[in-house]
């Protein structure tokens, strides 16, 4: 090598080849920050063991009622819908809105100024949290069901296009609401306001409408219309008629994704506006 040659440069150990704000490090900084809220934990095991635990008490009970017609395999897997949606709700907001009450959010959005690609982060790391809470859900619910097979003749029949349409929609419907969660507590800025607002929507308000004379309202919430797609058909096609509407289960999902959607776009202009 001659003495005039000059060796190549190399970066200090520890730095990065390509310094900044990248996608990647925004996604892995929520993450992070996701795995070490208890809560995040705590939401999930929670939802799990409620959709678990309502299937295997009903499922007992019906061993008894001999009268009655057995419940479905299929129906005992989503029969807790409504309160297994709630800790995934509260996973939602409060991995969006747990720094604003601290002020740990003005570091986050001091290192980035966009703050677009942090709110992309949260509903990307909630929407994968929210699919495997899903998924663990309908797992451990078939396992605890396991005992009563046999007794209450449950089976499941994957490849009937209900079965698939149901279970799907367990797991998208659960995913649109921990989205809702995450634009929420971005545009409550707050846990509290955001849990409040979220509750309201995904299930007080549908108790109210009907007290209201309207119950074609009812196909305008969130939570009311998305859980048409866990319903069977002949349910689904019930619940609407008596809301006198003709909402399907996908379109009901649809009015959910809207929701989701609109509040998304709310929650992007306000962090893109607003101060800490």
């Amino acid at each position: 090598m001659s003495e005039h040659s000059v060796a190549p440069a190399v970066l200090p150990v520890g730095l990065p080849d390509r310094p900044g704000v990248t996608p990647v490090r925004v996604l892995r900084a929520e993450l992070g920050k996701a795995l070490a809220l208890r809560s995040t934990g705590w939401a999930a095991v929670i939802a799990v063991a409620v959709n678990a635990a309502t299937a295997t008490f009903v499922a007992y009970q019906a061993r008894y009622e001999l009268d009655s017609q057995p419940p479905s395999m299929l129906g005992l897997l989503t029969l807790a819908l409504v309160a297994t949606q709630l800790p995934v709700l509260v996973l939602g907001v409060l991995v969006s809105a747990a720094e604003y009450p601290s002020g740990a959010a003005r570091s986050t959005f001091l290192a980035v100024p966009r703050r677009l690609p942090v709110l992309a982060a949260q509903v990307l790391t909630v929407a994968v949290a929210a699919v495997l809470t899903a998924a663990a859900a309908l797992a451990v619910t078939s396992l605890a069901l396991l005992p009563f097979r046999a007794e209450l003749s449950l089976a499941l029949d994957l490849s009937d296009p209900q079965t698939r349409r149901v279970l799907g929609g367990f797991v998208l419907y659960l995913v649109a609401v921990a989205v809702l969660g995450v634009a929420l507590g971005t545009v409550a800025r707050g846990p509290a306001a955001g849990l409040v607002a979220g509750v309201g929507l995904v299930f007080l308000l549908e108790q109210v409408v009907p007290f209201l004379g309207a119950p074609w309202l009812l196909a305008t919430l969130p939570g009311w219309a998305g859980r048409l797609a866990v319903e069977s058909d002949a349910g689904a096609a019930e619940r609407a008629a008596q809301a006198g509407v003709g909402l399907t289960p996908w379109l009901g999902l649809g009015v959910t994704a809207a929701w989701v959607g609109a509040l998304l776009l709310t929650a992007a202009v306000r962090l893109r506006r607003s101060g800490v």
